[in-house]
């Protein structure tokens, strides 16, 4: 069944990304350049669409629908609709929000699944949350679709992102026994190859095209019903913590902006140049450069979650070493945003560390 789903999840979202273009164009799916984008052309906005169609294409063939699968696919099917409407027509924050709420709620009840078990953080046992459990839920899903989809500002960055994610999540689900989550991390990973070589203009694709607010949503909504698969059956995959270590990179960056944001009495969902990506653009990298240096930034942060799963460290210490890694991850993007410098200049003011720990060194073998 898996090669099988593979090549299915592959096939189908490389042809309906064939498909779909003139779709896009006829029913003005596309992303105009205009204030802060900054692209050329028109570019159509059929990533998560071509995405969706493979992975549902390959469900609908290959695997058994239970109960908890029908309900995530349904529950997608209105998102990525949703994310359609809001790439065609804008839509309100309040109606986003609101749809996205709804479908988490229907999630919630189609899949019995629920934030209830938070792990032993504080050391004095397990936490569960109960009827809190599903307010929670709520905020949890919502942040993560929308970490995501904050993170959709560089041609291949969600793609190279969410792919940590799902690889991630693969290599639990598979040193578990596998099962159908596990084939769906991994058709994941597979439909978005076709998309990362088109939005790259990689051969033999030659017209761009982008991942929309669609697949954004769809990516965000996919990945945290995994992880609450992960965790909350009554045979847990990982631990919670271990969970927020998988998605370190994005929401750390929305819960920056977020913040920010608010300190200066803007609404922490309109639209800026304030994440990442923007301050590593601006402070001299290449486009290139900043998503292989942020690629790299989740790589290592899911890294430390699977490492950490597996040597079963202490749950209260993760959580201290992550808040940790985001006061460190704050306040350095932060001050590389105001010190208007550019990295590499900021870097060099190291060399004079670097060569006297060279000279330390070099001091020491001679010895």
């Amino acid at each position: 069944m898996l090669i099988t789903s593979l090549l299915a999840s592959l096939c189908v979202t490389w042809l309906a990304l064939i498909l779909l273009k003139p779709v896009a164009f006829r029913a003005h799916l596309l992303d105009i350049p205009k204030g802060r984008k900054q692209h050329d052309g028109a570019i159509p906005l059929i990533g998560g669409l071509a995405i969706f169609a493979g992975l549902s294409s390959t469900i609908i063939m290959t695997m058994p629908l239970d109960s908890s699968l029908s309900s995530w696919l349904l529950c997608s099917l209105g998102l990525v609709l949703l994310g359609v409407a809001d790439d065609a027509e804008d839509l309100s924050v309040r109606l986003r929000l609101t749809m996205q709420v709804l479908l988490t709620c229907a999630l919630c009840m189609g899949t019995g699944l629920h934030l209830e078990n938070l792990g032993n953080l504080l050391g004095l046992g397990e936490i569960h949350l109960g009827a809190f459990g599903y307010p929670l839920t709520a905020i949890v899903v919502v942040a993560a679709i929308n970490c995501f989809n904050m993170i959709d500002g560089i041609d291949g960055l969600l793609g190279f992102v969410s792919m940590v994610s799902f690889a991630s999540l693969a290599i639990l689900f598979g040193s578990q026994g596998g099962g159908l989550p596990y084939v769906i991390a991994l058709a994941f990973i597979v439909a978005l190859v076709p998309y990362l070589a088109n939005n790259l203009l990689i051969a033999p694709f030659r017209q761009k095209i982008f991942m929309g607010d669609a697949g954004s949503m769809l990516i965000g909504f996919s990945i945290i019903w995994l992880l609450l698969e992960a965790t909350q059956r009554e045979v847990a995959v990982m631990r919670p913590i271990t969970a927020v270590w998988l998605i370190a990179l994005p929401l750390m960056d929305m819960t920056r902006v977020a913040l920010q944001r608010i300190r200066l009495g803007k609404s922490p969902f309109e639209a800026g140049r304030d994440h990442l990506h923007h301050i590593l653009l601006r402070a001299g990298l290449s486009k290139m450069q900043t998503l292989f240096l942020i690629t790299l930034l989740a790589m290592l942060m899911a890294a430390t979650g699977l490492l950490s799963e597996w040597r079963q460290s202490n749950e209260t210490l993760l959580l201290l070493a992550f808040l940790l890694s985001f006061i460190i991850f704050q306040s350095s993007v932060n001050y590389l945003d105001a010190s208007g410098k550019s990295l590499p200049e900021l870097l060099a003011r190291l060399n004079p560390f670097t060569q006297t720990a060279q000279k330390m060194a070099a001091k020491s073998e001679s010895k």
